[in-house]
């Protein structure tokens, strides 16, 4: 094991199959397609029915309450902040159905898909470039 397992990050539940620290090239390739995820996910519905459950990141399960997504904090941001949806850039790994992203690409901001945080940082670097 690499780190945490199980990771209480106050807004959500975290599982992290290989643990929060394992090493990058280990999480890229462990479940590529989310298939294994997907099971322990199916398992977890039935027992958990007021939370929503997603894949996040490359290794890793998150659990929420249902409705606090990462949807809930843009709009939040929007709100607090009076920026128009068509006016944010969200950047995110799992933008895909069924991804902890993907609520967020349901709002129609303007999303980029990365890979990984070298990926991230990269693209955030070029954006302070412009």
């Amino acid at each position: 094991m690499c780190g945490e397992l199980i990771e209480d990050r106050g807004t959500q539940i975290t599982f992290s199959a290989l643990g929060q620290e394992a090493p990058l090239e280990v999480k890229q390739g462990w479940d590529v397609t989310g298939e294994k995820r997907e099971v322990i996910i199916k398992l977890l519905r039935p027992r958990l029915p007021n939370y929503d459950i997603k894949i996040g990141g490359k290794t890793s399960i998150d659990v929420t309450r249902k409705g606090i997504d990462k949807a809930f904090g843009v709009k939040k941001i929007q709100e607090i902040l009076n920026i128009p949806l068509n006016k944010m850039l969200f950047i995110g790994d799992s933008l895909f159905q069924g991804g902890n992203d993907y609520s967020v690409k349901e709002l129609c901001v303007d999303c980029v898909e990365v890979r990984n945080p070298e990926h991230t940082k990269k693209i955030i670097s070029e954006l302070i470039k412009e």
